[in-house]
């Protein structure tokens, strides 16, 4: 499983999972593309590259989901996978190259906008040998 809804009262609730650090993004990728629009729907012939810094490992998620998000709201990018991930060890840094198609309203259609994760109820922890990460988005 990538990612689940959890209950949350007017906000967009979920639980992000992945057996490695990498996995946990792509799988926050997967979560934003899928809540956005049919993820299904979404090809994978445009490639963007991104280079996200942040303080720590949550800081880093969250600038990454932020950024989806940002591109999706400024350059109409919906991103349904990401190559060369390069996240340092140090949590600080994270490269890659999306990769997806530019939004086409007849064929994505909108399930909810999407406008920022918050930090409310937010988490990364290790529980056995999966990462879950914790996030409610506003909508």
């Amino acid at each position: 499983m990538r990612y689940k809804l959890i209950p949350h009262t007017s906000d967009l609730g979920v639980e992000i999972y992945g057996k490695t650090i990498e996995e946990l993004f792509l799988n926050g990728l997967y979560c934003v593309t899928d809540n956005i629009t049919d993820i299904e729907k979404v090809e994978e012939f445009l490639e963007k590259e991104i280079d996200i810094e942040g303080e720590d490992l949550e800081d880093l998620f969250m600038n990454f989901l932020r950024e989806l998000i940002f591109i999706f709201s400024t350059q109409y990018f919906l991103a349904k996978n990401i190559k060369n991930l390069n996240i340092e060890k140090d949590y600080r840094r994270l490269k890659g190259i999306l990769i997806g198609e530019i939004f086409n309203k007849e064929k994505h259609p909108i399930k909810i906008e999407l406008k920022t994760p918050t930090y409310h109820l937010f988490s990364i922890k290790k529980e056995e040998d999966i990462y879950k990460a914790t996030v409610i988005f506003d909508v």
